[in-house]
């Protein structure tokens, strides 16, 4: 006797656990047989195959979902979409496959928890490859998350020294500030992210830069004085 047929919810479930693991075969499978491409896990806010198989950088078988309608602008974890969780993890290969099936390039995550773009989130995580790539798509260079940050003052904060290069390179604003009136040399220096202030120094960053209470952030200055051991991720 054949097995019972599995109800939408149920199916639905089981293409979110396909997505998860990058079962590409699977998930074919319960497509075909009908499972609905834009359930969402109530579980995950809300999430959808397509959102969960992006964050975890299973390229075909989010291929596989966008070629079955899958929607790229549904929203999952924190109201970020497939493009803007890939990006945040680096997955370039993902990234590319999505905007090539014209996903916003400008989407934001919720803007209580970033209201950042791809861009600034790759930035951020230091994702040189992912950010080069979006940057040849047209990604704003300037856009700011919910705290006025740009990817160049995230990548600098996080003392990602290739990636800040990188924006530099294709124009971004050495003095741009965050809504503490922080810029890119100020935060870097802060976090004691040596090789990098070496860089925005180099490229003739501010050093009187002001903050918005109007103070000049040199504190750091005193610590490299001391020998105070730096500490850099570049990569």
């Amino acid at each position: 006797m054949a097995a019972p047929a599995l109800d939408v919810e149920a199916m639905g479930a089981a293409l979110w656990e396909a997505a998860k693991e990058g079962n590409t075969a699977e998930a074919r499978r319960l497509l075909d047989a009908g499972a609905p491409e834009g359930w969402g896990h109530a579980a995950h806010n809300g999430a959808t195959a397509l959102v969960q198989a992006a964050s975890s950088g299973h390229t075909a078988t989010v291929e596989l979902l966008v070629d079955r309608g899958a929607d790229l602008e549904a929203k999952g974890r924190d109201g970020a979409t497939a493009l803007v969780l890939a990006a945040e993890h680096g997955y370039k290969d993902t990234v590319e496959l999505l905007l090539d099936h014209g996903a916003n390039l400008e989407a934001k995550d919720r803007a209580g928890r970033d209201g950042a773009t791809a861009l600034v989130l790759a930035a951020e995580h230091g994702h040189k490859a992912t950010v080069e790539l979006l940057l040849e798509r047209g990604a704003l260079i300037e856009a700011k998350d919910c705290d006025g940050a740009t990817a160049l003052v995230l990548a600098a904060e996080r003392g990602h020294k290739a990636t800040v290069e990188l924006l530099l390179e294709r124009g971004a604003d050495l003095e741009a500030k965050d809504r503490g009136g922080a810029t890119a040399l100020v935060l870097a220096a802060e976090h004691g992210h040596k090789a990098t202030v070496e860089l925005l120094l180099d490229r003739g960053a501010n050093l009187e830069a002001k903050d918005r209470a109007g103070r000049v952030r040199r504190r750091w200055l005193g610590r490299m004085a001391e020998g105070e051991r730096w500490r850099d991720e570049a990569r």
